[in-house]
């Protein structure tokens, strides 16, 4: 997996979300940096969020000809960084994202920062994955997705539309901080959060009116090809990983008991989302 600037611009903001003075970090999947002094220099200057700690001990990373992706953690004020990958590289925990880690490997560490860049379309079982992802997140703790959403062809497994967070925040009680469309470089378009319903809009080739649409042609042209999907959540409480269903399909399974009764909405309200029940109508 590659620590790139995209990747590297939303652990900064991650890491001014968390409450935690001394916090500790965790990446799924071992990451080589791919950032420069010149991209540490451009951070410093655009980035208002960087607290005169960070600029300091920034400006002392950039003094260094080469760093990891753990000096870059430590640089913002992390306590710890750690990972977790198949292949062992870079000390990281050598466990399989297929299974459920706290059962197979008996690990039951917690995290105020849980990072999946580029490391969930490369995993088959996502339900092993997203309950790792849930039970290595500390209450009040950060999760941040970095993952492929246009154009990755062939890339990994899987590519990632927008509902699939707004529907595992719905089911987790999860808080929606950021959802944002980028690339690799760190261009970002992103809509504030009474905003995000337009970006669980259901795009259909016969209809040309959805605002989501008019966003994603934007987004080709400021943004270019292979555009990521960049969510950062907040879980809100400690309880049992749920799966989800699908926002548009709670209502017709509202008069039964299901796994679903607690699920928030998510993404059913968000335009061309219609449940079976009103297609029947």
């Amino acid at each position: 997996m590659t620590f790139n600037p995209v990747a590297a611009q939303n652990v900064l903001e991650s890491r001014n979300c968390i409450l935690n003075k001394k916090p500790k970090a965790i990446d799924l999947g071992s990451q080589t940096s791919s950032i420069n002094n010149i991209f540490i220099k451009n951070l410093i200057q655009k980035n208002k969020t960087i607290s005169s700690s960070q600029k300091l001990s920034l400006e002392n990373l950039c003094s260094n000809k080469n760093f990891t992706t753990r000096d870059y953690f430590m640089s913002l004020g992390f306590k710890e960084y750690k990972s977790i990958d198949i292949n062992g590289a870079y000390d990281s925990f050598q466990f399989d994202l297929n299974k459920n880690i706290l059962e197979t490997y008996k690990f039951n560490q917690t995290y105020d920062l849980v990072i999946n860049n580029g490391t969930g379309e490369h995993v088959f079982n996502q339900h092993a994955l997203f309950l790792n992802f849930h039970n290595l997140t500390k209450v009040n703790g950060i999760m941040l997705n970095i993952l492929p959403f246009i154009d990755w062809i062939n890339h990994g497994f899987y590519n990632f539309n927008p509902i699939f967070f707004a529907d595992l925040a719905a089911s987790n009680k999860y808080e929606i901080i950021k959802i944002s469309l980028a690339n690799r470089n760190g261009a970002e378009l992103k809509l504030d959060g009474k905003n995000f319903d337009i970006l669980f809009e259901q795009i259909k080739p016969h209809r040309k009116d959805t605002k989501f649409e008019k966003i994603i042609e934007i987004a080709n042209e400021k943004i270019g090809k292979n555009i990521l999907l960049v969510v950062i959540t907040r879980k809100l409480e400690e309880a049992t990983f749920k799966t989800p269903l699908q926002g548009k399909y709670l209502s017709d399974i509202s008069n039964f008991k299901t796994d679903y009764n607690s699920q928030e909405g998510g993404s059913a309200e968000a335009a061309n989302q219609i449940s079976d029940n009103n297609k029947r109508k």
